[in-house]
Parts: C-alpha cells; structure tokens; sequence
C-alpha cells in the first residue's frame, strides 16, 4: 500500500502530491456509468460528453483563480499550480467548505490561486460544459483547546480495491501562537471498524521517522495534511477513527487533539 503523509502551502509550506498520483487516481475512479448513479465518479472528459441537467461525479484537482474555478486533469509543473489537459468549469462552488486547500493568497508577488493538493470529487448539474456544484466531500470538524479539526475524505463513497486519500486540516482559532508537537513523523491515523471489531489500521503496516517535530501556528492559521492507502474491505457502512497524532498548545503545555468519529461507506 502507498502511504503519503504532509503539510500544505500557503499558511504553512506544502508537500504536494505528484501528478502521476493524480494521473493513476484518475485512472482509478474513472468509471463508465450515467449522472445520478452514487457510485459513478466520472473523469473530466467523460463528463463533459453527458447532457445538460445531468447529475454527475467528477473527479479532477481544484484550480481557482479570481477569474474562474475548474477541475483540471492535469496539473502543470508551476508554482502557482496551472490547469492543463482537460478542464471542467465549476459554478457555485465555496472553496470555505473544502477541507485542505493550499492558496498563494498573502503571498507577495504571487498570483493568486487556490488549489487541491490531492484528488477532489465534486457533485453537480451539467450545463453546457459547466459544472453547477451541489456537493463537496463530506467534512467532519471538532473545536478543543482553541485548535479546530477538519477532516474529510476525497470522495464519498470510497472505492474498493482502489487508491484512496483522506484530508486532516488543524487550525488554530486562539489569540496566540501555538505548536503542533508530532512525537514521531506520523502525521496521523485512521481505524475502520464494524460491529465495535477493528477491521483496518492505516498505521498498522507503516514506518515513520523517529523524531520529534514541531509545527508553529499562528492565530488563525492552518496546516493540512493528507493520508492514502489502498483499501481491501468487503463493502459496507464503517465506523471511522481520525486522529492527528499531535498534541497543540504553546510550549510544551500542549494536550493531545480530540478524535473525529463519523461513518465511511465502502
């Protein structure tokens, strides 16, 4: 299994993942079917063929400038990102409720752009090549100790047998500046269960650096981070674990974050 651990840019620098990754998910969640099927993530080009008022899944990397939104199936080797190959245009789209969104935005110089660090599945109404949003992965958040967690997965539901990738985002909502302590380089875990039985440990078969690392956030910022695997699971509804292996708080006052609970469906 690929394992893939890191932090994002703009508020904090950024790990991205690279775009053969992006390239193989594609190839992996393309999926032959027609708009409304829950099961169905279409890719760029075969949505751009379904008819107006259609209900699709597309899977693509968020590429948002002041000018426009898209998903784009390939990312160009830039800084900022660029959109290249096939590219779907999105309307109504809150980059707010997307978990784990790098920006160049306060960034002197630059161009302003937002985009994912990670494949993204969006739903929506087609409409003359455009994509009317009306659904973002599902994001699953918890406030304690002036830190709040975000975390979501890249698409719902996940694919069997298939890459899949899930978001953490911590943000520090208090007045003053705050460490991220990570004891070890695992950045976090996920525990799949059913029944109260534990079916599948993300960590379980990983190594991780052994030294202690320290993330600084200042009031109002964020860091990001992404895990993927392959998931061999019978298909079904999961009980799911998210945890940010990290304690926060200023100096070496930190306390351990709080777990996310929420069902993953197979």
């Amino acid at each position: 299994p690929s394992a893939h651990g890191g932090h994002r840019g703009g508020r904090v620098p950024a790990m991205v993942i690279a775009v053969a990754m992006l390239v193989a998910t594609a190839a992996l969640l393309g999926a032959c079917g027609s708009g409304g099927d829950d099961y169905a993530v279409l890719s760029i080009d075969q949505a751009l063929k379904v008819e107006a008022g259609q209900t699709v899944k597309v899977e693509g990397t968020l590429i948002a400038t002041p000018e426009r939104m898209v998903l784009a199936s390939v990312v160009l080797e830039s800084y900022p990102p660029q959109a290249g190959g096939s590219i779907l245009v999105l309307e109504g789209l809150d980059l707010a409720g997307v978990v784990g969104l790098s920006s160049t935005a306060g960034q002197s110089g630059m161009a302003e752009v937002t985009w994912s660090d990670f494949p993204l599945v969006l739903e929506g109404v087609m409409s003359d090549g455009t994509l009317q949003v009306t659904g973002i992965p599902p994001v699953v958040e918890t406030v304690a100790s002036s830190v709040r967690v975000r975390f979501s997965p890249g698409s719902e539901p996940q694919l069997l047998d298939g890459i899949v990738w899930w978001v953490f985002e911590v943000t520090n909502t208090s007045g003053a500046a705050y460490d991220l302590t990570f004891p070890s380089g695992q950045m976090g875990d996920l525990v799949f269960s059913q029944g109260g039985a534990e079916k599948y440990r993300w960590s379980i078969d990983k190594t991780f650096l052994q030294s202690v690392q320290v993330h600084t956030l200042q009031p109002g910022a964020s860091m990001t981070f992404v895990l993927t695997d392959t998931l061999v699971l019978a298909p079904g509804v999961y009980d799911v674990k998210a945890t940010v292996a990290a304690s926060a708080g200023p100096g070496d006052s930190g306390t351990s974050l709080p777990e996310i609970e929420t069902t993953i469906t197979l």
